[in-house]
């Protein structure tokens, strides 16, 4: 028997459920005490199409998925057809006993077919609806979950729907979980209760919401736009619970503008967008880059160009986060891994923006913003909300021709707000003097220009370092950033178990980007890859372009998918001489 270490996949076409069920095993496993890491895989499509959700189970911390299946449950025929060969030995198909039209008895011998009346039950219960909780209970029954598990997480889950709809889902769960375990069928994968870690569960765009709202965000505008909608949708959701602003804007170019306006006003602003998006924003990016107004874009990037697939994961939008929009300008650029990162990494953008004047950008991918994982309670202790050189009334009462853009040595010019005594000043989009007037003396522009790009300076090395995982020894390395993280960290446990010494190295930040930390963390390596998700080497590139350290090796993936940990493997055995 295998306890506490399986995966669960269920597929099905757009609409039926598929990504309920995802959650609500995600959420069973977590009441356990597991640690939970989910995915989807979904197309541009409202209704069919083929959907899956796979969760991934253990007692230990886990990164990513690890490639085989323990259950498989199929809502249609085609997720027997696709994924039936993905099953590990004596794992489960569960799937239902009256629609189903594939013959099971042609298919492989060395797994379990479990049929379950999941329409019928779901019917019975009060219509197709309730199917979720069926599926639920019926895979939890296969794990051997007690059944109290699944009625504790429907009252949670449902509190607000009243008492009908508990019991109705109560009893739904019931039908599949009695018709496994009637089944006789016996899987050597079991779930056992672990003591509670106190966990949450989320994904990363809510971990970025949750941040922000910590962090202080205040207005956010937003046009829709996949994989990034969701921070949207949670932020209207906790408008009036934080007493803050938020705007459905008309587009991408009325949302960025809205930022550099609330910021010019006081108010910490952020939008979330994707590429496509994010390039609609430019123009206002430069905008708050030369007004020198402190906003958050969070880049949730998918493939492109264009609209290209819009519901799957890519890392290439790293270059064009760094040059956005014409001219030159300072901007923070951070790419978080995980969960933690993203809550944290909301609040640092926030602070530092607002301490250097200058836009921010967080980099997430699709990957990152809807994996669902467990993590400990964000420690916000140690939070505080850092606003820099902010003007009080005291301080303006003798102001006289305030100079907003003044020429301090450190780059960051005096704020102050609309209403504030003495304060007013021009914000434009017209190169200036220190007073923010119009100015096209060429004194003027060498000195704000030499000015803004003084502010990155002020970043605490210590914020921008790489972090380092594995053997601090190690003559073989690899380098990731963003969602990569999960996939590199999952195969330098592999390799590590095999006694393989590896050094893995983690960039977050990308602007200012930390040179002489990586150059250090590279030292004495001997053979080196970098590992990304898109197709041109962009983080490649930016490493030789900062550090002048040519990485021989590099695992470039760009099929919309994130990577597979036993993928990862064999490349770094074949980089390191391993095999």
């Amino acid at each position: 028997m295998q306890e506490n270490e399986f995966t669960l996949k269920v597929g099905g076409e757009a609409g039926s459920g598929v990504m309920t069920i995802g959650l609500m095993l995600g959420k069973c496993l977590q009441h356990l005490g597991l640690n939970v890491f989910g995915e989807n895989d979904y197309p541009s499509l409202i209704r069919g199409g083929h959907n899956t959700f796979a969760v991934r189970a253990s007692a230990q911390k886990i990164y990513a998925l690890d490639g085989g299946i323990s259950v498989l449950i199929a809502l249609n025929d085609e997720t027997i057809t696709l994924h039936a060969g993905e099953v590990a030995q004596d794992g489960a198909i569960i799937y239902d006993s009256e629609k189903t039209k594939v013959d099971v008895s042609k298919l492989r011998k060395d797994v379990k077919y479990v049929p379950i009346p999941m329409y019928s039950c779901a019917q019975k219960t009060g219509g197709e609806v309730f199917l979720n909780t069926v599926a639920v209970g019926a895979a939890l029954s296969l794990l051997g979950v007690d059944f109290v598990v699944l009625e504790d997480v429907l009252k949670k889950l449902f509190s607000k729907k009243g008492d009908d709809i508990i019991k109705k889902n109560i009893s739904a769960g019931r039908c599949g979980f009695d018709n496994a375990r009637d089944s006789k069928a016996q899987i050597p994968f079991l779930a056992k209760r672990l003591p509670s870690k106190n966990q949450i569960l989320l994904n990363g765009n809510e971990a970025i919401c949750i941040g922000a709202l910590k962090g202080g965000c205040k207005f956010v505008a937003e046009y829709p736009m996949s994989p990034s909608s969701s921070v949207l949708h949670y932020m209207a959701a906790h408008e009036r619970e934080y007493k803050m602003v938020v705007k459905h804007a008309e587009d991408e170019i009325a949302a960025a503008n809205m930022l550099c306006g609330a910021a010019f006003t006081g108010c910490r602003a952020m939008t979330a967008t994707s590429g496509g998006g994010f390039s609609l924003m430019t123009e206002a990016l430069g905008l708050a880059g030369l007004s020198e107004q402190p906003v958050l874009i969070v880049d949730v990037m998918r493939p492109g160009p264009s609209t290209c697939m819009p519901t799957y994961t890519e890392q290439a939008d790293l270059q064009f986060a760094l040059h956005a929009s014409q001219g030159e300008f300072p901007r923070l650029v951070f790419c978080p891994g995980d969960i933690d990162e993203c809550f944290f990494g909301a609040i640092d953008m926030l602070n530092w923006a607002e301490i250097a004047q200058t836009p921010a950008i967080m980099l997430s991918d699709k990957h990152l913003a809807e994996q669902i994982v467990t993590t400990g309670r964000f420690d916000d202790s140690k939070v505080k909300i850092l606003r820099g050189k902010i003007m009080q009334d005291s301080q303006m009462q003798n102001a006289e021709n305030f100079k907003r853009h003044e020429l301090a040595s450190d780059g960051i010019s005096p704020r102050c707000f609309p209403g504030q005594p003495n304060g007013l000043h021009v914000a434009s989009s017209y190169e200036h003097d220190e007073t923010g007037f119009t100015s096209e003396r060429a004194q003027d522009r060498t000195n704000q220009v030499d000015k803004r790009a003084r502010k990155l300076a002020n970043i605490p090395r210590s914020l921008i370092a790489p972090k380092i995982y594995g053997d601090a020894d190690a003559k073989a390395a690899i380098v990731f950033w963003g969602s990569t993280k999960g996939a590199a960290l999952e195969a330098l446990k592999v390799l590590r178990k095999e006694g393989k010494k590896l050094k893995a190295i983690q960039i977050l930040w990308a602007s200012p980007f930390p040179d002489k930390e990586v150059k250090a963390a590279l030292n004495g390596i001997e053979k080196c890859m970098v590992i990304e998700l898109n197709s041109t080497g962009q983080m490649h590139n930016l490493i030789r372009e900062k550090t002048g350290i040519l990485i021989e090796h590099t695992y470039l993936k760009y099929d919309g998918r994130p990577f597979i940990v036993s993928d990862v493997v064999g490349r770094i055995k074949k980089m390191a001489g391993w095999q």
